[in-house]
């Protein structure tokens, strides 16, 4: 049996970095996990083909006994144009992931099998009621996975060599109780991790196919921190055998911050950046969203003390908590300058199906649509605050704030600083990476407009004279701004229709 398996194209969003790729020799900055994971449980006499729509057209007329398509919320339209042009040509269709498991009800009537939930046990069931000809409409597993038992991830149907980052997991799960977020409810509160010799086998995997740097994508690496630490150690042992070549990043828990045997291991491992939940810097709203993990001290000082441990920090950030009012864009705005963070992924609340957050907002009348799906560019909430009018132009204005070329540098500088993110930079530069500066020099500095021009200049001189080790982090960092700084400038023209659309209809809605 032939197996096509799709992830859809990423929509323009924070997370596409589109602008900075060709910059790199890259297309995607790194794969959907769910291909390789689905291409590793399915049995070897199935014939499987994955495709990444990011890094290669969809064959529509593709001949496939099976077409599976996964995504999250923010893909549901084009998952659906996918579905229906595989449906129009008489393909069997089934879909699954994210979208799936929180949006069932959107698929159900559309594909011929749908899958809810994790799919280790599931889809090998599926692939064998297949074969016999009686199959389910839809496939839920009784438990959550064993995550000891997932075998190796198929990489190599992959077109690699198209990926800045290669992707991994270690677990799932999280201990904490964010009413907004979705993990808890797909994954669980209780952490399940892989082995050791499981993950380093995956690592191996993906160095053997080429990979430099690799992407741990567990939602909260440090959730069960025993396991993480384990794994760490592994991982520097590793790395110091082999020469150390690949570096890592991960998203983890702010508390991450209060453990300093467990930032020595990530420097240790070459971990070098990490993803982190902030959302607010005003202690109500996180009260009011049971983040309490992040009030253990200043958000400020515990991201300091990860930065000085060399781990480089992106933060989430969110607007639009039932205790935040006008003036919460200020605030917003002078924490991420005090906090040194330059890539800032700042979104408005979205309260996403299944969460207890849209549990209660629907209760209380407060949902302007059911899932909005886009986080940086609506909401489906109605604010208490502030009406949504407010919610919308103060946003704007937040973003614009945060990627002004200024005040961006002003931060990466800050970073380059206090900590030395990057490293690496005295290596000798091969062909590739000499290529990859000359574009850099060219996007950022000889065809930019004149202020990011001006900006890149002055970071890499500053960079020069104070940190010579970071110059690699300051051109990251400096190319990272264009796709920002571009991204905005699209992102705001598609907010002002929302703006003029709230000003027509109510200001005070």
């Amino acid at each position: 049996m032939k197996i096509l398996l799709i992830a859809p194209r990423n929509l323009e969003s924070f997370w596409a970095c589109d602008r900075i790729l060709p910059s790199l020799g890259k297309r995607c900055i790194y794969p959907n996990l769910s291909l390789p994971t689905l291409a590793g449980l399915t049995p070897p006499e199935h014939e499987v083909v994955l495709c990444d729509e990011n890094v290669e057209a969809i064959d529509f007329d593709a001949a496939a006994d099976v077409v599976g398509v996964t995504g999250y919320i923010v893909h549901r339209q084009r998952i659906l144009e996918i579905v229906a042009a595989f449906r129009r040509r008489g393909r069997f269709v089934v879909a699954g992931g994210p979208f799936a498991s929180l949006c069932p009800e959107e698929l159900r009537g559309l594909v011929d099998v749908l899958f809810v939930d994790e799919a280790e046990t599931t889809w090998p069931q599926f692939l064998r009621d297949h074969a016999a000809g009686a199959w389910q409409a839809e496939y839920r597993p009784a438990a959550k996975t064993d995550m000891t038992t997932a075998p190796l991830p198929r990489f190599d149907p992959l077109r690699v060599d198209a990926y800045q980052t290669m992707t991994i997991q270690f677990g799932r799960g999280c201990p904490f109780t964010c009413e907004f977020c979705d993990i808890i409810v797909m994954y669980g509160r209780v952490p399940r991790t892989k082995t050791v010799a499981q993950m380093l086998a995956e690592v191996e995997a993906v160095q053997r196919l080429g990979a430099t740097t690799v992407f741990l994508v567990d939602d909260n690496f440090i959730g069960n921190k025993r396991e993480a630490k384990g794994l760490l150690r592994a991982l520097a042992d590793w790395q110091a055998a082999h020469g150390t070549p690949l570096e890592f990043m991960t998203e983890a828990s702010l508390n991450l911050a209060q453990d300093a045997e467990l930032l020595a291991l990530m420097r240790a491992a070459n971990l070098r950046s990490v993803f982190i939940g902030i959302e607010s810097p005003r202690a109500a709203s996180l009260r009011e969203t049971k983040k309490v993990q992040n009030l253990r001290e200043d958000p400020a000082a515990a991201v300091h003390r990860i930065q000085a441990a060399g781990i480089e920090v992106m933060a989430g950030m969110i607007v639009g908590f039932d205790n935040d009012d006008a003036s919460i864009f200020d605030e917003h705005f002078a924490f991420i300058q005090a906090a040194r963070i330059p890539v800032s992924m700042t979104g408005m609340l979205n309260a996403l199906p299944r969460t207890p957050l849209h549990a209660r907002l629907a209760a209380a009348g407060r949902l302007a649509v059911a899932c909005a799906g886009d986080q940086f560019e609506l909401t489906n909430i109605v604010p208490a605050g502030m009406s949504r009018l407010e919610l919308f132009e103060g946003y704007r204005r937040l973003l614009l704030r945060l990627y002004d070329a200024r005040h961006y540098s002003a931060r990466a500088l800050a970073l380059i600083r206090a900590c030395d993110a990057g490293g690496g930079a005295s290596a000798p530069l091969g062909r590739r990476e000499l290529a990859i500066v000359a574009r850099f020099l060219w996007r950022c500095v000889l065809a930019a407009p004149p202020r990011r021009a001006w900006m890149t200049v002055r970071l890499l001189a500053a960079t020069a004279w104070q940190r010579q080790a970071a110059l690699r982090t300051a051109m990251t960092l400096a190319l990272l701004h264009k796709h920002f700084a571009e991204y905005v400038d699209d992102l705001c023209a598609r907010l002002d229709v929302h703006i003029a659309a709230l000003r027509r209809a109510d200001p005070n809605v």
